[in-house]
């Protein structure tokens, strides 16, 4: 297939100029010139959409992630709600902390929640108030 632009491949010419930048030259047909300058407009028009559609989609990540945050972060507020009322109902019972927390993660595993090890357990208690120091709270940062 010949292209329909040879003459701009055959009339164009490139110049180095500072570093990074060219100098481009076309030597155009007098008759030509108008549609040259329509394919330019309809370059800078097109440039134009792809920039908006990629702000516009950048927007819809942003408020996306944000979303997702704000849901992560409800999440986390929910499991240390419900840790930290697992843990008062089992200790009001008479159980130490260690055997609560370990009836805590079974509970959760029978649910097959995702943070039901002890080890997480115990770290959400920390993070929600319900350190392992009898006494003295955790001080929050």
């Amino acid at each position: 297939m010949t292209s329909l632009f040879h003459y701009l491949r055959d009339s164009l010419h490139v110049t180095p100029v500072d570093g990074d930048k060219l100098e481009v030259t076309v030597t155009l047909p007098s008759d030509h010139f108008l549609h040259f300058l329509r394919i330019l407009e309809s370059l800078t028009g097109f440039a134009q959409i792809l920039n908006r559609h990629a702000r516009h989609q950048r927007i819809k990540a942003d408020e996306e992630l944000q979303r997702q945050k704000q849901d992560a972060e409800h999440q986390l507020a929910r499991y240390n709600k419900r840790l930290v009322k697992l843990f008062d109902h089992y200790t009001a019972q008479g159980l130490d902390r260690n055997t609560a927390i370990k009836q805590i993660g079974a509970d959760l595993r029978a649910e097959r929640h995702p943070w039901s090890s002890p080890d997480l357990v115990r770290v959400g208690l920390a993070s929600a108030g319900r350190s392992g120091t009898p006494g003295r709270p955790r001080r929050q940062p």
